[in-house]
């Protein structure tokens, strides 16, 4: 991916985020209304894949951030688990984005592979949630 930011649900309640090289403001912009979106429908987990891709601006940083506040309560109940994949100068970057203003309210840990991050992401889910989320994967790969 070179440019914009996919927030695939394909495999929902497991969410996988991917950001380009050169994602714009505009990208970020629909990313955190996507992002609210998502929080506010259920019980979710996340996969950030920042490989190869820059880390957010300060004005990026800070809708983040914010989007902890404004939704703090659903972000408690519905975001299970976050795992972080990429290189560490750029994780670096992204954990303290996380981290503006506060922790997060949920578990988040870094991985060098998507595989990694899943199994712990999955391990933060109600059986029912890790089911439905490998039933997801299972007809996707099939498709």
């Amino acid at each position: 991916m070179n440019h914009g930011v996919e927030l695939d649900r394909s495999r929902y309640p497991l969410v996988v985020m991917r950001a380009g090289a050169r994602y714009t403001q505009e990208d970020w912009d629909a990313l955190m209304s996507d992002m609210i979106e998502l929080i506010a429908s259920g019980p979710f987990g996340l996969i950030n894949d920042t490989r190869g891709s820059r880390m957010p601006n300060a004005v990026q940083r800070r809708a983040v951030a914010q989007m902890y506040v404004d939704h703090e309560r659903q972000v408690r109940a519905h975001l299970l688990a976050s795992g972080i994949v990429g290189e560490s100068s750029l994780v670096n970057g992204i954990l303290t984005a996380l981290n503006w203003l506060k922790p997060p309210p949920h578990p988040v840990r870094v991985f060098s592979s998507v595989n990694d991050a899943e199994r712990w992401v999955l391990q933060h889910f109600s059986l029912d949630l890790r089911r439905r989320a490998l039933a997801q994967t299972a007809l996707r790969s099939a498709g």
